[in-house]
């Protein structure tokens, strides 16, 4: 199952994030995830990441090579500085197809998106999902992952992608595209559950999600840390405490990067995290019709 760090707040070095801490995404996680029954994340990477000082679209650079071993990642790294940053190192489902679109992070205007769990029942529904898809949705749909259609059922409930996109606008829209998940896997009489832990940006403001359909199942695992600044020095990663007020660096990741665990809070099960524009950060539970439905007899 894959991996993620999101990062919002002050503008840091890519290089700072993905490959610095003791436990990186790059040298560390896509080989040796710690806490994945799957260990090795070798089927794709991709960076995604904000200059509001050029325009307010994300540029995404995404490959199907294993993340350690590209060369052009270590480079663009060290030249990155922004104060938005996805990441995503991929373990590709069985049967997925390994190429170039179905690595993550996919957007679309200026919205940004990535995913790590699966879809149970996802080839059932597949067909009915797209069919009930507006024009731009449908076309922000590029690769076969579930994760992409996914993120189309979100774009579904976003008037415009490309305009301007509230952090409220965001909630609501993941809160509809897991209820229309619900009744398309209930409709399609799909058992299987299912792992959505996903992240989402338009640029300013972020909402993450960790949640899986089976109540007798833990999600996927997710962290968060925040403080006044995060940074890497003589060998060390860390993130400075705040001294009073809302924090202004926020990371949050599949697991941990930094050696000071203390550093790091779970997220809960079944709860959606809603970073908004003024950094102030926000808890809401998740539940959808299909949990309750398919799962409560179990």
């Amino acid at each position: 199952m894959c991996r993620f760090i999101a990062y919002i707040g002050t503008p840091v070095i890519a290089d700072d994030l993905l490959y610095k801490p003791k436990f990186s995404l790059i040298n560390a996680q896509s080989v040796n995830a710690g806490e994945m029954s799957v260990a090795v994340n070798g089927d794709g990477f991709g960076i995604g990441w904000y200059a509001p000082e050029i325009d307010n679209e994300p540029c995404v650079f995404r490959s199907i090579k294993p993340a350690w071993s590209d060369h052009n990642l270590r480079s663009l790294a060290k030249k990155i500085y922004t104060p938005l940053m996805f990441a995503h190192i991929r373990a590709a489902s069985p049967g997925m197809v390994v190429e170039e679109f179905n690595s993550h992070p996919f957007s679309c205007g200026k919205l940004m998106f990535m995913h790590n769990g699966m879809i149970g029942g996802f080839k059932e529904i597949r067909r009915k999902l797209l069919r009930d898809l507006n024009d731009v949705a449908y076309d922000a749909i590029l690769g076969s992952t579930d994760s992409e259609h996914f993120f189309g059922l979100f774009l579904n409930h976003i008037e415009d992608p490309s305009g301007e996109v509230s952090c409220d606008e965001m909630v609501y829209a993941l809160y509809r595209a897991m209820e229309d998940l619900s009744e398309l896997l209930i409709e399609c009489g799909v058992k299987s559950h299912s792992y959505l832990n996903v992240c989402v940006t338009n640029g300013t403001s972020l909402v993450s999600m960790r949640y899986t359909t089976n109540p007798n199942v833990q999600p996927a695992t997710l962290y968060y840390m925040f403080g006044r600044e995060y940074n890497c020095q003589a060998g060390v990663c860390q993130m400075e405490p705040a001294s009073n007020g809302r924090p202004t660096a926020i990371v949050v990741a599949s697991e941990p990067i930094t050696q000071r665990r203390s550093d790091w809070m779970k997220v809960e099960r079944n709860a959606m995290m809603i970073i908004d524009e003024t950094m102030r950060i926000q808890f809401q539970n998740v539940e959808i019709g299909f949990e309750r439905e398919v799962f409560a007899e179990t």
